[in-house]
């Protein structure tokens, strides 16, 4: 899993170069952009939630 708050330089690399289970923390800097297969949180906390942690 890879959870990063940048589209463009973490979520567009870490697609192409294989990676499938990716988070996207939204703290507002970039866009979103679709067609990178990334979930969007709004905290660490709904990430956690999310994995039942």
């Amino acid at each position: 899993m890879h959870v990063a708050s940048h589209t463009r330089y973490d979520h567009q690399s870490m697609h192409d170069m294989g990676f499938r289970n990716l988070v996207l923390l939204d703290r507002g800097y970039d866009p979103v952009t679709h067609g990178y297969d990334y979930v969007t949180v709004k905290s660490l906390d709904d990430l956690n939630t999310m994995l039942g942690i």
